[in-house]
């Protein structure tokens, strides 16, 4: 499915929640719509905070800033901050009741490899639209996703 697409189901009390897969990065696409849309970190209203060691304060700052303001913000990697999601957890719910209404909320996790390892809290899971892209599979596919990161215009080699 088309990240677009996925995006026109989210508000600024829904998040979209990123699975992550090997070989797949979804930065590229909320970057990429967030440009369209007017949304970048040049503007001062798209913040990207890679999640680990002492990163939550940070990213709490950029969700109170974006909350307040309409940004958008992208947390990579909320499974590395085990002990701040319920934190988290609780911002969103109260995110979800007073944010601006292009305030825009955009997570991502590796899938716990068992059962018992699930860490994410459950209201986290519950209010997000979760969202998994699988690498392609065989040199084909590999090729067209490759392919598929340039236009056409890119592709083009005009000679004088």
């Amino acid at each position: 499915m088309e990240f677009a697409k996925s995006f026109e189901e989210a508000s600024s009390s829904t998040p979209m929640f990123f699975i992550l897969s090997p070989g797949v990065n979804p930065l590229k696409d909320v970057e990429t719509l967030g440009r369209q849309l007017g949304f970048t970190q040049d503007n001062g209203n798209f913040h990207n905070v890679s999640l680990g060691q002492g990163q939550e304060v940070i990213a709490e700052a950029a969700m109170d800033e974006a909350a307040k303001n309409g940004h958008w913000v992208v947390l990579q990697n909320i499974h590395l901050v085990r002990k701040w999601l319920p934190t988290l957890e609780k911002k969103l719910e109260y995110y979800a009741e007073i944010s601006h209404e292009n305030y825009r909320m955009f997570l991502s996790a590796e899938p716990a490899s068992t059962p018992s390892a699930h860490i994410i809290p459950q209201g986290i899971l519950e209010s997000s639209i979760k969202i998994t892209n699988e690498p392609p599979t065989g040199m084909m596919a590999n090729l067209h996703k490759a392919l598929d990161n340039f236009t056409q215009e890119t592709l083009e080699m005009k000679r004088s």
